[in-house]
């Protein structure tokens, strides 16, 4: 739903000497970060998702997994499970993480990784700034389109945290989301000039 022009499949070639750091750096180099410093590949496979520590061979990892997962969930008619697999390059750790540092980073993950976590209220903030994160999370949905600005009450969900929203009625939501996004107009944002 929101602007994620980067988020495509992309090939990568991995042998079987390739480390789990050293395929971090490539990615990074291909998607122009700054660094790979803090992010990490995770494979999904089955129902788990697990992070590819960065000294090992991703294949023996990967293999490793599929074992660990066939011993736990032996099949009952004896055959032997096939498991596919999805690997993700993610960010893990955000202790030296600026926003507005690194523009490619901040448009290709930050931005999509936070948002779920600051709509669920992992992220506190008070009223005021929850108003002027949903003004910029509105912008980044319609950019400098106000025809969407009446449905606000609508869609909070989509804009506030949910810890928060019961703070104040719609209508005064409605009129602080407002505020702010009129404040912030002709600024330019991440999803400007993409």
């Amino acid at each position: 739903r929101y602007n994620q022009p980067y988020c495509r499949l992309q090939a990568f070639e991995v042998d079987s000497s390739t480390r789990a750091k050293d395929f971090c750096q490539n990615i990074s180099q291909r998607l122009n970060l700054r660094s790979s410093e803090g992010f990490s590949l995770f494979v999904k496979i089955a129902d788990k998702v697990i992070s590819v520590p960065e000294g090992d061979f991703f294949f023996d990892f990967v293999r490793h997994l599929t074992d660990w997962i066939k011993k736990a969930r032996p099949s009952r008619d004896g055959s032997s499970l096939q498991f596919t697999y999805q690997v993700f390059f993610m960010k893990k750790l955000w202790t030296n993480t600026v926003p507005g540092k690194d523009r490619n980073a901040d448009l290709i993950f930050h931005f999509h990784q936070e948002l779920p976590k600051l709509l669920r209220g992992y992220h506190k903030c008070t009223k005021e700034e929850a108003s002027r994160l949903a003004a910029l999370v509105y912008r980044v949905r319609f950019g400098e389109s106000k025809q969407e600005l009446q449905a606000i009450p609508q869609m909070l969900r989509e804009l506030v945290p949910a810890d928060l929203i019961k703070i104040q009625n719609a209508t005064d939501w409605k009129r602080s989301i407002v505020a702010a996004y009129n404040q912030d107009a002709g600024t330019l944002y991440l999803n400007d000039n993409i």
